[in-house]
């Protein structure tokens, strides 16, 4: 912890609350991290909050080329000069929800954790190798729940339709300067060959997102709605071929979810 306060006291600066900072300090876990990406000298990987280049350092060796993202102006900065002499790393002051994620790229990170939803969203929406990424526990939970339980939501549907998230190894809070308020975990995210197909993602982006809503409610009542609102022409036979019984809306799995959704989409064509 102490080589921690040494450099922010170098700088000038604490960490910021404003960008989530919560610097990682435990080698442990960053190995750990790292170890999970699988990496090669032919990949390429991509650090969110790169921060004080904890990670980046282990990462230099070990990958073809780092991409090192740092919103912090005087944190850039410092990772500029500290990596001056690694010709495979480039880093890159700016917010890492509008820098373009490299064809192939593996994610290697352990993100600020008020961007955790907006960035897993990006990844999927990217043509990304794997991710590894250090989170919030709770939100790993959230990553890799079924269809039926208490952490299953909005979130689990977006990913396990276009991948799968594993849990591999839980952090205390004590692997951080400034601890955190929670624990956190090593979740690791490759895309998904096998997912069912989705005709239309902006349809099915916007009915995942209105059946959550009402998580707890009869999925038949709540898509009813959704119908009335958005397709009501379509409504009755949608309805009819969507056979949802009594099933509530976080009981539906991802599969389901593209079945209505393609559902949808087909009748939007006639």
């Amino acid at each position: 912890m102490a080589w921690i306060r040494r450099e922010l006291h170098e700088l000038g600066i604490p960490p910021l609350k404003r960008f989530g900072q919560h610097f990682l300090l435990s080698r442990e876990a960053r190995d750990r991290l790292i170890e999970e990406a699988e990496l090669s000298t032919e990949d390429t990987v991509v650090e969110v909050g790169a921060g004080l280049g904890f990670v980046t350092a282990a990462l230099v060796s070990r990958a073809g080329t780092v991409v090192a993202i740092e919103k912090d102006r005087t944190l850039a900065k410092h990772l500029e000069s500290k990596f001056s002499t690694n010709r495979n790393v480039r880093v890159i002051q700016g917010d890492a929800l509008t820098v373009p994620i490299p064809t192939n790229a593996k994610i290697v990170a352990s993100p600020p954790y008020n961007i955790s939803s907006k960035l897993v969203l990006r990844i999927l929406n990217s043509r990304f190798g794997l991710a590894s990424l250090l989170l919030q526990i709770d939100f790993v939970n959230r990553l890799t729940a079924v269809s039926g339980s208490r952490d299953y939501g909005r979130l689990t549907v977006m990913l396990q339709t276009r991948a799968r998230a594993e849990c591999v190894a839980k952090v205390p809070r004590s692997a951080f300067y400034p601890e955190p308020r929670v624990d956190s975990a090593i979740a690791i995210i490759r895309p998904s060959p096998q997912t069912p197909a989705c005709k239309d993602s902006r349809i099915f982006e916007g009915l995942v997102r209105a059946m959550f809503t009402q998580r707890r409610r009869k999925s038949r009542g709540v898509l009813s709605r959704y119908l009335q609102a958005n397709c009501s022409n379509q409504k009755d036979e949608i309805l009819r071929r969507a056979e949802l019984n009594d099933k509530r809306v976080y009981e539906l799995t991802p599969g389901e979810f593209v079945r209505l959704s393609n559902l949808i989409a087909d009748s939007a064509k006639n």
